[in-house]
C-alpha cells in the first residue's frame, strides 16, 4: 500500500458536472420545444420539429433529453425555476415593496417567457406521474413564498384585512392571465 497521490487513470478525466456547451445546448432545445409545443400543442409537435429548430437530427436532441415526455417536464421546471428566482431577492424589503416586486416579476416572466408559461398552464397535465410530484414540489414552494409576501402585506395593512389564501389566489390569478392575451406588439407590460 503506497501512501502517495494516487495516479490519474489514462484517458479523459471524468466531469463532476455537465460542461458549459452541454447546458448551453440543453437549454437551447428547452427553448425550442417550448416554442414547438405552443404553437404546435404538445401532442402535435414532435421532437423533429424541435430538431429542426436547431438544425440538428433527432437521434442529437436524445443525448440531451431522455423522451419527449422529459423534454415537457424540464420545459415546466424552468417555468417554475424562472418564477421562483427572483423571489428569494426580496426577502429584506418592506411589505410594501415586497408585494409590488411579486407583482412586477411575475407580470415580468410571465409576459417576457409567454412560451414557457403557456407550455406551463396549458400543458402540465399532460406530464407522467413520475414528473408531477417534483413540478408539484415546486408549486407548493412558489405559493408559500407568494403566500408569505401577501402574508406580509397584509399584517402590515398595505392591503386590506382579507383571507390570505384567497388574497394570493386572487393576485396569482391577476398576473399569471397575461399569458392568454399579452402581445409585445400592442401591449406594454
Amino acid at each position: 500500500n503506497s501512501t502517495g497521490p494516487k495516479r490519474r487513470r489514462p484517458g479523459r478525466p471524468r466531469l463532476d458536472a455537465p460542461s458549459s456547451q452541454y447546458i448551453s445546448r440543453r437549454n437551447e432545445i428547452i427553448t425550442a420545444a417550448a416554442d414547438t409545443f405552443r404553437t404546435k400543442g404538445y401532442e402535435a409537435g414532435t421532437l423533429d420539429d424541435v430538431a429542426d429548430v436547431l438544425n440538428m437530427r433527432r437521434a442529437a436532441v436524445y443525448y440531451y433529453i431522455k423522451s419527449k415526455q422529459h423534454l415537457l417536464y424540464l420545459v415546466i421546471d424552468r417555468a417554475l425555476e424562472v418564477a421562483l428566482m427572483d423571489l428569494e431577492r426580496c426577502a429584506d424589503l418592506s411589505s410594501t415593496e415586497r408585494l409590488e416586486m411579486f407583482i412586477r416579476h411575475q407580470v415580468r416572466i410571465i409576459t417576457s417567457e409567454t412560451n414557457m408559461f403557456v407550455v406551463y398552464f396549458d400543458h402540465s397535465v399532460r406530464l407522467d406521474e413520475k414528473y408531477k410530484e417534483k413540478i408539484k414540489i415546486r408549486e407548493r414552494n412558489y405559493f408559500k413564498a407568494v403566500l408569505d409576501i401577501v402574508s406580509d402585506a397584509i399584517d402590515s395593512r398595505v392591503l386590506r384585512d382579507v383571507e390570505p389564501l384567497y388574497a394570493t389566489r386572487c393576485i396569482l390569478g391577476m398576473t399569471t392571465w397575461p399569458y392568454k392575451w399579452f402581445n409585445p406588439q400592442r401591449d406594454d407590460a
